[in-house]
């Protein structure tokens, strides 16, 4: 029964997430009325959501009726360092809703979820909802967010000036570099509204020395890839789409990489794939059912052969597959010669 009622206790979770429940228990614990006053809800429909989110363990609740984070809450509190409430947002709203209203008609017509459910793929839908889109940058940038302070203590970056995004959102991963390694410039490639949020956000954030290194970069990766970069990545992008179009991606990065040859020692540049890999995803089997959600249709998690035959055949040398944490892994790549 747990199971049969999972969809319910995911939607409770992505409610208190959204709502910034955790947020509003920072300071200490609460009754649903003080809660209801603080994130604009109904008191008992509030209150019924809390209670099914106590019995789950999420949040605590007295003898008195007041509500308390609990350390599986902490991480929903926005200013938690490793928060995911964005990413819970995401996942248990939006992709929730499309599995819900989607996934049977999908799996029978061999498509993927989102035009089922809302007659549109993913990111058609995110053009035409802005708010859902400022969401999906902000859970893009939770999820990124310990992957990229692992690689800005970890990649060998001093003989790179220039990185390049493909496909980096709103800049968390170059941001990390960037600050960790003041002599690097970025380049961030992503959609054009994607873009203007993120250099928005940064220009409010006044981080000047930042702002003047990092620029973004209105690009559709399907079509072509900025030049100008000794260090090109692309992390947890090649996932959401099948191995045609992947192959296309790599090809445009490849092209990209060998109109700007590195000067220094005369070395080639290097692609960083970042991506979940079979072997080393727990979570590979579930991950799958995301694919088909938002994912291309007939797209499934890769296996280290299926990304070394991928990036053999848009030109690239596999050097070196990394595994990581976070069910991610590093694959390190030059152009064929």
């Amino acid at each position: 029964m747990n199971l049969l009622m999972g969809a319910m206790a995911s939607s409770a979770v992505g409610t208190a997430a959204e709502l910034g429940i955790a947020d509003a228990l920072a300071d200490g614990p609460a009754t649903a009325d003080e809660l209801a006053k603080t994130v604009e809800a109904d008191t008992d429909s509030l209150d019924s959501v809390l209670q099914a989110l106590t019995a789950l363990g999420v949040f605590t609740r007295d003898a008195d009726g007041r509500y308390a984070n609990s350390p599986m809450s902490e991480p929903l509190r926005s200013d938690h360092p490793d928060s995911v409430r964005h990413l819970a947002t995401l996942l248990c709203g939006l992709y929730g809703q499309a599995a819900t209203g989607g996934l049977t008609q999908a799996v029978r017509a061999g498509t993927s979820v989102m035009p089922c459910t809302f007659g549109v793929g993913l990111y058609e839908y995110l053009d035409s909802h802005p708010d859902t889109a400022r969401i999906f940058d902000l859970a893009m940038q939770d999820w990124t967010r310990p992957i990229a302070t692992l690689l800005a203590d970890n990649l060998p970056l001093d003989d790179v000036h220039t990185v390049v995004d493909v496909g980096g959102g709103n800049g968390t991963l170059l941001q990390a570099l960037l600050s960790a390694h003041p002599h690097l410039n970025g380049i961030c490639a992503d959609r054009p509204d994607t873009c203007d949020r993120a250099e928005h956000t940064l220009a409010e954030s006044q981080q000047d020395d930042l702002a003047r290194r990092l620029t973004f970069r209105p690009t559709d990766i399907l079509q072509d890839v900025p030049t100008g970069g000794d260090l090109y990545l692309i992390k947890n992008v090649l996932h959401d789409w099948n191995t045609t179009t992947s192959v296309q991606i790599l090809r445009n990065i490849r092209t990209a990489m060998t109109a700007t040859p590195r000067t220094s020692a005369g070395a080639p540049p290097k692609l960083l794939i970042i991506d979940p890999l079979a072997e080393h995803d727990s979570g590979a089997a579930f991950r799958n059912v995301i694919k088909m959600v938002v994912g291309e249709p007939r797209t499934r998690s890769r296996s280290e052969a299926d990304i070394r035959r991928e990036a053999t055949e848009a030109g690239f040398d596999v050097l070196s597959i990394t595994p990581c944490p976070a069910d991610l892994s590093v694959i390190t790549c030059v152009p064929t010669s």
